[in-house]
């Protein structure tokens, strides 16, 4: 195998952020595929751990190998920006945002009320750290969610922004920048993949969406473009009225739909900036059709990043420019929250893998995450060109294992009414082999049998 081509970023959806890969294990092969014994959740197969241990020693060797023998001149440069934490937000911006909240607004966290745990509902917590903007994040010592113990409310914006007008015209000017049509596209290619991975198990005649927490609507862009009747809710004034110009069906949650029913209730990273998670989705379960679907994402407090980095990663923020990441939740919490509102999770998953190249250069001291972002540091990832063409290398599959191991940046539930435990284990089975065929197929095209 060439040194070269195995060093040529892969675009797929499961390789890492920065793009790289890995190749296959000697059991693929020797059966020319990779092992249909993948397991649906961590903990299955555990028998199999030794050879799988064993498999992944002697890849290594052979990388390692593969590397010593290479021209150097063959791997790819030492290149890319890390990127402050908001892709649509520019780094000027940024660094102006957080100064300005460090001088005017973080004083006024202190005044906010307490709040208890947004999946378990209990108080008992201990402290873990500030973020890099100021808060408090604790661990819940009931249920494991890290969360900042307080209310990060509108209130809360409004008496920064009546300190700080500066600080409102940035937030404006964000929201201006979340409608650049190159930055929509992502947003729709990354919904085109939820649909395309949920419609195989929503019940013909179930299209029907309720995305909560809709933003500027390209969910509901997404949806109406594959045949779904889509609705919005959202409690920014400007993003609705962004979203009804535009011809999409949003209204505040004060308002009232003209339908009452739903086949998938979504709430695409939206868990997270709630004060009060559980009020919310009791609202809106109701709505969901006995067979229908919830569908979430959030930020991942078992993510490989926020274990190893925790006040230094960036997307661990209570917010300078509204609220952020209040709440990370895991699996098992939000198995404690679903519960609570009457759901059960048929299906889970991971999404985007580990950012190798940061994680490396913070390791070596290449930079100090968040805190340089928010001093407006644009940091280099100072790895060697042998060390990046082996990030480049191995991560593909190294973001599939993080997928089996749920300790992605993001995690992907799928959760529905509790009812007849058949119907639930059907939905569970048909979700675990679509979810295990996807990543098998994705090891055989980027890493092709030998």
């Amino acid at each position: 195998m060439s040194i070269t081509a195995s060093c040529t970023p892969s675009t797929s959806r499961s390789s890492t952020r920065d793009g790289s890969e890995k190749a296959p294990s000697s059991r693929a092969k020797a059966s020319g595929r990779w092992s249909r014994r993948l397991p649906t959740s961590v903990g299955h197969h555990v028998e199999d751990l030794p050879q799988i241990a064993s498999d992944i020693a002697r890849q290594f060797a052979r990388l390692s190998r593969s590397l010593a023998r290479a021209d150097a001149s063959g791997a790819l440069p030492a290149q890319g920006v890390l990127q402050p934490p908001f892709g649509n937000l520019e780094l000027s911006d940024w660094v102006r945002a957080m100064h300005l909240w460090r001088e005017h607004g973080a004083a006024f966290i202190r005044d906010q009320p307490a709040r208890a745990c947004p999946a378990c509902g209990q108080t008992d917590h201990r402290f873990l750290f500030y973020s890099f903007d100021s808060y408090p994040y604790v661990d819940c010592l009931g249920c494991g969610t890290w969360y900042v113990p307080l209310v990060v409310d509108d209130q809360l914006f409004e008496r920064y922004y009546a300190a700080c007008p500066e600080a409102r015209e940035i937030v404006e000017r964000l929201a201006g920048q979340r409608l650049d049509e190159s930055k929509a596209q992502a947003d729709r290619t990354r919904m085109s993949v939820y649909f395309s991975e949920i419609e195989p198990i929503v019940p013909a005649g179930r299209r029907d969406l309720l995305d909560v927490g809709c933003g500027v609507g390209h969910s509901l862009e997404v949806a109406e473009s594959r045949g779904w009747r889509a609705y919005g809710i959202d409690s920014s004034e400007s993003l609705i009225r962004a979203g009804r110009a535009r011809g999409l069906t949003v209204v505040h949650p004060d308002e009232r739909l003209d339908r009452d029913e739903f086949g998938l209730i979504s709430l695409w990273e939206t868990l997270e900036h709630l004060n009060d998670p559980f009020t919310v989705l009791s609202g809106v379960v109701p709505r969901l059709h006995d067979d229908g679907l919830v569908s979430i994402t959030v930020p991942n407090a078992f993510a490989i990043e926020a274990r190893i980095m925790r006040q230094d990663l960036a997307w661990i923020n209570g917010g300078a420019i509204g609220t952020v990441h209040i709440n990370l939740f895991h699996k098992s919490s939000l198995e404690r929250l679903l519960s609570r509102v009457g759901l059960e999770i048929v299906g889970v998953d991971g999404e985007f893998g580990f950012n190798a190249r940061e994680l490396a250069s913070y390791f070596l001291g290449g930079h100090r995450g968040a805190w340089d972002y928010a001093r407006g540091v644009r940091v280099e990832p100072k790895l060697s060109e042998e060390t990046i063409c082996f990030l480049n290398w191995v991560g593909p599959a190294w973001s599939i294992l993080a997928r089996q191991l749920l300790v992605t940046p993001i995690i992907k539930v799928l959760a529905a009414k509790r009812r007849d435990a058949i119907a639930l284990a059907s939905i569970r089975a048909k979700y675990a082999r679509a979810r295990r065929d996807e990543m098998i197929a994705e090891l055989d095209r980027v890493y092709p049998p030998e």
